[in-house]
């Protein structure tokens, strides 16, 4: 989970956030106390799924800068606030097209 939080440039605070629990509830879950219910952990495994779509396309170290980054795909939001906003499908979508647009 942390591995996770980090990866993206994410507080215990965002993440809960964006997975819409209490930062104490991050901070059970990294510390071993709990779970994540069945919802938290299909959230958590679309942004495990984003990571692993974003180390293929770019460096690991610079996959937190890219998230903080303004983006003009995202009409100048970066894609943390799109992750926050609208969950990571409209990120997933997005580094579909250039991954396969890279392999064209």
């Amino acid at each position: 989970m942390r591995r996770l939080r980090r990866a993206f440039g994410l507080s215990q605070e965002r993440l809960a956030q964006l997975v819409g629990v209490s930062v104490r509830t991050v901070a059970r879950w990294e510390g071993g106390h709990s779970r994540p219910s069945q919802l938290a952990e299909r959230q958590l495994r679309g942004l495990e799924e984003l990571q692993l779509l974003l180390i293929r396309l770019m460096r690991p170290d610079s996959v937190g800068e890219w998230m903080a980054r303004p983006n003009d795909r995202f009409g100048g939001r970066s894609p943390n606030q799109v992750l926050i906003s609208d969950g990571p499908e409209p990120i997933l979508r997005l580094l579909q097209e250039l991954s396969i647009s890279r392999n064209d």
